[in-house]
Formats: C-alpha cells, sequence, structure tokens
C-alpha cells in the first residue's frame, strides 16, 4: 500500500512539474508576442489594409483632422519590411504616380505616428486629441507596453 502512495505521490509531482512547466511556456509566449515589434508592425499593416478598404468613413474623419505634411523621409516604408519601391535613398518611386491607398493615407491616426516614433523615427502630421476614448486608451496601452522595456 505505501508503495502504491509512494508511486501515486511521484506522479502527482510529475503532473505538477509539467502543469508548471507548461504555465510558463505559456506565459513566456505570450509575453514575448506582447513585446515583439513584429507583431506590433504585422497588426498595424492588417489594420491599415482594412481600414482602408473597410472603414472608408472612418479613415475620411481621420484625413480631415491630420495635420501637417509628409517629409518623405520613408520611416513608414520601413515598418514591416522595406517597401521594394523604396529608393536607397529613402524616396518612394511611386509617389506621384501609383502608391497604394494605404501609403496615400498614411498615418490614419495616432497608433500610426506612435508606430513610427517606436522605430526612431519623426512623422511630419500629427494629432490634435481627436481620437476617440478606445483609440486613446489603446494608444496609452501600447505606449506603456513598449516604455515597460
Amino acid at each position: 500500500m505505501q508503495m502504491i502512495s509512494h508511486s501515486m505521490h511521484r506522479c502527482f509531482d510529475q503532473i505538477a512539474g509539467l502543469t508548471t512547466f507548461f504555465y510558463r511556456l505559456i506565459f513566456t509566449v505570450r509575453q514575448a508576442f506582447q513585446d515583439s515589434r513584429f507583431v506590433l508592425h504585422s497588426s498595424g499593416k492588417l489594420r491599415r489594409f482594412w481600414l482602408v478598404h473597410s472603414q472608408k468613413e472612418y479613415v475620411q474623419r481621420q484625413l480631415l483632422v491630420r495635420k501637417g505634411d509628409c517629409h518623405q523621409c520613408g520611416n513608414c516604408c520601413n515598418l514591416l519590411f522595406t517597401c521594394p519601391m523604396l529608393t536607397k535613398q529613402g524616396r518612394c518611386l511611386v509617389y506621384d504616380a501609383c502608391r497604394p491607398q494605404a501609403c496615400k493615407v498614411f498615418p490614419i491616426d495616432q497608433r500610426d505616428i506612435n508606430e513610427v516614433k517606436l522605430c526612431g523615427g519623426r512623422c511630419g502630421y500629427r494629432f490634435n486629441g481627436e481620437d476617440s476614448d478606445s483609440d486613446r486608451k489603446r494608444n496609452l496601452r501600447s505606449c506603456n507596453r513598449i516604455g515597460d522595456r
């Protein structure tokens, strides 16, 4: 009886150890994704694509409150990957000809400007607090998370 109890105790210890291991693994992977610039920039690209093609009214409202102008620095062209239309001098080959819609309206909101700042750039556009409360909270969370590194 004591032998069975000892083997069951050892089995439960192994299960507890595996549970702790998987919990730590999941937590580490989750934290890595939260702090990943790749994930941030990928989600930014997907968000802009979705906004440009599905939320045209929102984009138009944001363009009305956007101030400033494009400095053509090329920082926004390097967020996830380097755009193939970008020259070595950092200029767009198709700037006046046939830019994609997401490029024409960049930045759509303050989150895009924050994303450029994260890469060390400085966008010539700005928004004067015209974002919705949910956008402000989301921007604050992403800035806090980035600042915690």
